[in-house]
């Protein structure tokens, strides 16, 4: 077993077909909601974009649930425009299927936030998993790093 995204199914030999599964991270508490971790692959406009106007405007046409399934049927992935049709592949179902049911949805935390942030946050997750007393002396440690990162 392994715990990985979607993003790796296109990589599959075709041979591995029916030979591999798919399932959900097993529930530990019923009477959490199941959220799933999701992360995406965006399109952005740059702070100092000259032409933000037109910029704008391609950011809605790649937004549409006709350019999704298009465009990601190309890359072998669960589109974000949940109007949107995936690619028929077992792997790609089952995402989907795992994510229509999730009660809410995350990124990686380490990969969208500036490293310095994202290593201090790793550090804090994990002594919060230990020492959950700490809690508070933790957020202020995370509160300078986050004021010296993000100025």
């Amino acid at each position: 077993m392994y715990l990985i995204g979607n993003y790796i199914a296109p990589n599959f030999p075709k041979e591995l077909d029916g030979k591999m599964g798919f399932f959900q991270f097993p529930i530990i508490d019923p009477n959490v909601p199941v959220a799933e971790d999701a992360p995406t692959d965006t399109i952005h406009i740059p702070a100092k974009a000259h032409n933000k106007k037109d910029a704008r405007k391609f950011l809605k046409f790649m937004a549409r649930a006709e350019n999704q399934t298009l465009v990601n049927a190309a890359l072998l992935q669960i589109p974000t425009n949940k109007h949107a049709s995936a690619v028929d592949n077992y792997f790609l179902n089952k995402g989907v299927e795992v994510l229509s049911n999730a009660s809410g949805t995350a990124q990686f935390y380490d990969r969208d936030t500036h490293p310095n942030m994202a290593k201090e946050g790793m550090k804090g997750f994990q002594e919060f998993m230990v020492k959950p007393e700490r809690l508070d002396k933790i957020l202020n440690r995370l509160e300078k790093v986050r004021q010296r990162t993000f100025k």
